[in-house]
């Protein structure tokens, strides 16, 4: 049976699944990206070289190689032209690099939308035409299903603002909602409260140093009853809920599928989630809309990067 190979370049880690045609996955292999936070395009490239010829090697039927990239992608030619959370990508021609590097055909997409892909594919969207998917990780992506295909535009719904005079963003706004409801603002937001004399026991697991706090800590934290932890969590839900009356308000869609890193918290924001959404979204639009897990947990980005390569070798009629 063919395969493909799905990378998933994130702020955090990267991840590389080799999958087979029907959707069932050989290999997940996840490595931190070079230099934590960021990373280099060199770096980055070195690792996956790497990777790459290790899964090649053992793998004669491997028909293409898909990437899911935190940020807006020029798709036509393989470049990152900005990505909030890795600046030192930008500019990086992917298709370009790889394709000379391997002889095998390269797609570029927007992480989110790969991870849109991998829930209609084989995940949680398979029997539904209409879906927005909200990935929560180091930042927050969004990717649209819309009348079963995916919406190849942007989607950069981490950055619709929610608090027009908010914190600051990476990508130079204020408010935006990824500020609000992502790893990192998380980690912001715990940050702030300890540094203004905030009680946690978040401050035993730091040992002094608040910047060693990661979104798992806030989590323990938070599981253990910890009264700062809960409540930055019931904030991640309060904005996710404006965020997402929001999306319903302007797509009217079936479903909104969240997943990504912070899908393990979802029991400490989904009742503030639900209450915010009620409020905000019109009532004859959010009746019928269904807020749902990811199915695809780890691996949702690089499976759907995998996936669009089946996906574009079949249209091509390969």
């Amino acid at each position: 049976m063919r395969s493909a190979i799905g990378i998933d370049i994130g702020g955090t880690n990267i991840k590389v699944t080799h999958v087979r045609e029907s959707g069932d996955i050989i290999t997940n292999i996840t490595e931190p990206t070079p230099d934590g936070h960021g990373g280099s395009s060199e770096k980055i490239k070195d690792m996956l070289v790497k990777a790459l010829k290790n899964i090649l090697n053992d793998n004669d039927n491997v028909i293409g190689i898909g990437f899911g990239v935190a940020g807006i992608i020029d798709r036509k030619n393989g470049i990152v032209v900005e990505s909030p959370n890795i600046p030192s990508i930008n500019g990086f021609r992917i298709k370009e690099t790889f394709e000379k590097e391997f002889s095998l055909p390269v797609i570029v997409e927007n992480d989110a939308n790969t991870y849109a892909y991998a829930e209609k594919w084989v995940g949680t969207g398979k029997n539904i035409d209409n879906f927005i998917v909200l990935t929560l990780g180091t930042g927050l992506g969004g990717g649209i299903i819309y009348k079963g295909e995916l919406f190849e535009g942007a989607a950069e719904i981490g950055h619709m603002v929610v608090e027009p005079e908010g914190r600051f963003c990476p990508c130079g706004s204020f408010g935006c909602l990824e500020s609000y409801a992502s790893g990192r603002a998380v980690v912001d937001r715990t940050i702030s409260s300890l540094e203004k004399g905030g009680k946690s026991i978040l401050k035993d697991y730091s040992d002094g140093n608040f910047y060693k706090i990661t979104p798992e800590h806030v989590y323990k934290s938070a599981i253990e009853g910890d009264s700062l932890g809960r409540e930055v969590f019931r904030e991640v839900g309060k904005y996710l809920g404006i965020g997402i009356a929001n999306l319903v308000n302007i797509f009217s869609p079936e479903a909104i599928i969240i997943g990504g890193g912070l899908i393990g918290a979802w029991d400490l924001f989904i009742e503030e989630l639900k209450k915010e959404f009620l409020k905000r979204a019109l009532e004859p639009l959010s009746s019928n809309v269904q807020i749902l897990q990811a199915t695809l947990k780890k691996e949702s980005g690089s499976a759907g990067a995998a996936g669009l390569i089946f996906k574009s070798i079949k249209q091509s009629g390969s």
